[in-house]
């Protein structure tokens, strides 16, 4: 598929920068899948909402490593 967009130069070099791929057509397929997943994540997520109530969540990381 062969497809014609106008993509700000700031945002352009911030996802290269990103992802270290300098091929436009690999970055933006890249993006895409990135996208992709992070939308069904989010709908995996939505349907198990409230099916789990008694599940016991992880204990966040601290700030600093270091500091007991």
């Amino acid at each position: 598929m062969s497809i014609t967009i106008e993509i700000d130069e700031a945002i352009w070099h911030a996802a290269e920068g990103a992802t270290d791929v300098h091929d436009p057509a690999e970055l933006v397929h890249r993006l895409l899948e990135r996208e992709i997943a992070r939308s069904s994540a989010r709908r995996r997520l939505a349907y198990l909402g409230g099916s789990m109530p008694d599940l016991e969540l992880p204990p966040r990381r601290r700030d600093d490593p270091e500091k007991p």
